[in-house]
């Protein structure tokens, strides 16, 4: 009887002050985790399915880390000339073959790109020289209006190292050798499927290697009207090492991921370049658009820490 009460007692208890069952501990330990969270990103739990649907909330003000945020909230509506596009982005050199304008979308200030109809090769491209770096994240936020055709495919920006003591870029579906540089550009391709098109020592293609973005186990695709965070990690690989690494996260989920890259042999050069680019090619009609299409670039940032994700 003693025994009984004792029991029940206890029971009694462990109810009233919080006690668990063996039930509740291992709905606990089977819990599904997810991917870290970032403070100056987001405050809520990453839920994959949402990776269409819910862009990071970065502050962009106070995110520690970045160098350079271009937005576009001191434009006002109307044409983006050649000579603002070298000023916001302090270009090397640059040139908008398609039309661009500023425009107001959702409460922000945006430029807007729009490749014309029956053409390829027609939108904005660009690139500047950075300070070297031996490890850089590069991030944009990115909008494919309801009518965009992806057509064949096109470019999109990325990081690069060059040596600027040849005149050699490694780029146009040319052969890399020791120390001649590396560029590590993404692409879309039909459909909207997601690529990252990289140009490196060891790469295989006569062009830029494809890796396709994955995320939970499937090729990964942009669609139309969504936005997207990409963002781009690279590190340099050691000398005379295949260590080097670069992962693209799309609004906090990582879509892709090489650790074993070899940019530069010897360590003659480290990450020094911006790629700015969004166009359709290739290198022949069969690329071209067929409909003018437009889409919606943001916040283009450099940064020494990850803006959408824990590192």
């Amino acid at each position: 009887m003693k025994n009984l009460l004792l029991c029940t007692f206890t029971c009694i208890f462990l109810v009233a002050c919080g006690g668990s069952s063996s039930t509740d501990d291992k709905t606990q330990t089977e819990k599904v985790p997810t991917p870290d969270k970032n403070d100056s990103a987001t405050d809520k739990e990453l839920d994959p399915s949402k990776i269409h649907d819910v862009v990071p909330n970065v502050d962009y003000k106070n995110a520690s880390g970045i160098i350079n945020d271009i937005n576009f909230e001191n434009h006002q509506n109307g044409a983006y000339t050649a000579a603002l596009f070298k000023s916001d982005f302090n270009n090397e050199w640059g040139k908008i073959t398609g039309r661009a304008n500023i425009v107001e979308r959702n409460g922000s200030q945006q430029l807007a790109i729009t490749h014309p109809k029956d053409h390829y090769k027609q939108g904005i491209s660009g690139g500047k020289k950075l300070n070297e770096y031996n490890e850089l994240y590069f991030s944009y936020q990115i909008t494919f209006g309801n009518n965009y055709d992806f057509s064949m495919g096109g470019k999109l920006p990325g990081l690069a190292g060059l040596n600027f003591h040849i005149d050699k870029k490694p780029d146009g579906c040319k052969t890399v050798g020791k120390d001649e540089g590396f560029s590590l550009r993404s692409m879309f391709r039909e459909n909207g499927r997601a690529i990252g098109y990289f140009y490196h020592q060891d790469k295989t293609n006569k062009c830029g290697d494809e890796i396709d973005y994955q995320h939970e186990g499937e090729n990964f695709s942009f669609k139309r009207e969504k936005t997207y965070l990409i963002e781009q990690y690279v590190k340099m690989n050691d000398a005379n090492q295949a260590n080097g690494i670069v992962t693209i996260h799309v609004n906090g989920f990582k879509v892709l991921e090489k650790t074993n890259m070899t940019f530069s042999e010897n360590g003659k050069h480290a990450i020094n370049y911006q790629y700015f680019q969004l166009w359709h090619g290739g290198n022949s009609n069969d690329w071209a658009v067929d409909r003018d299409s437009t889409a919606y670039f943001d916040h283009v940032v450099l940064s020494t820490k990850p803006i959408s994700y824990s590192k």
